[in-house]
């Protein structure tokens, strides 16, 4: 399976002033657009090799709740418990392929829906997204996957601007995610994305298993109490000091490694 990370989705009543947040930690930060038939709008933090952050605000709610599409309709659940990471997007280059792929592997592909927003230079940006139909029980979540209408090479050229950082060159290195079951979700990554047996590690957060997929570590710690199965946490690697702070109903953790 050809994938690679394409994007975290923050969940934020004000995607503007996460944006400023950031800047003013000295990322740079655009203002992304309207998605007019989902009733959101984003701004956005990229980061080399072509992915991102996506802060996404619902600002038409009944359009939300009635367009159709399974992230939105994610988006505005998560909304009933408050602002914080969603989802995780997985970048690939042929998403009719992958749509096969999944099915070969026993999964129950929905989709592809068609995207797009327009850019304040006026150019029409176009994707399709592809997900899962939940078989976990509520136990976690999987990711969806996106191809874009233009290539990677292209993207590269015209966002190599955004992906320059006066605090440095910062990389998202791993994103935690809570779980009601560990072993399943474990056995879910592992079985959609064929990948080995994790290694069981400790960190502030306690005990985790990580799996590496697309260029992305995902860390899942068991729930516990917590009903949850949001992400949680988002480290990003190659800054100086180490910082830790909330933004959002989210957790960043910014260091050198």
């Amino acid at each position: 399976m050809n994938i690679a990370f394409d994007h975290l989705v923050h969940l934020t009543e004000r995607p503007e002033q996460a944006k400023a947040a950031f800047e003013q930690l000295g990322f740079t930060a655009s203002h992304g657009g309207r998605h007019l038939s989902w009733g959101t709008y984003n701004a956005l933090c990229y980061f080399k090799p072509l992915c991102y952050i996506e802060w996404i605000g619902i600002a038409d709610m009944q359009t939300a709740n009635t367009c159709g599409n399974p992230l939105i309709t994610q988006l505005v659940a998560d909304s009933q418990e408050g602002s914080g990471f969603s989802q995780l997007a997985f970048r690939t280059n042929d998403i009719e392929s992958l749509t096969k792929q999944l099915r070969n592997k026993g999964f129950t592909p929905i989709g592809p829906f068609p995207g797009s927003r327009q850019r304040d230079d006026g150019k029409l940006l176009t994707w399709s997204m592809l997900f899962l139909e939940d078989d976990t029980g509520g136990a976690f979540r999987y990711p969806f996957f996106i191809e874009w209408g233009d290539s990677d090479d292209m993207r590269m050229n015209e966002l190599a601007p955004l992906m320059r950082h006066p605090i440095g060159s910062p990389s998202l290195s791993s994103i935690s995610l809570y779980t009601l079951d560990l072993d399943r979700a474990i056995d879910g990554y592992r079985r959609l994305f064929g990948l080995p047996v994790p290694e069981v590690r400790h960190d502030e957060e306690g005990t985790y298993a990580e799996l590496t997929v697309g260029g992305i570590a995902l860390r899942f710690y068991k729930a516990d109490d917590r009903p949850s199965t949001r992400p949680f946490l988002c480290r990003i690697a190659g800054i100086q000091p180490r910082r830790r702070f909330e933004l959002a109903g989210g957790t960043y953790i910014v260091s050198e490694s």
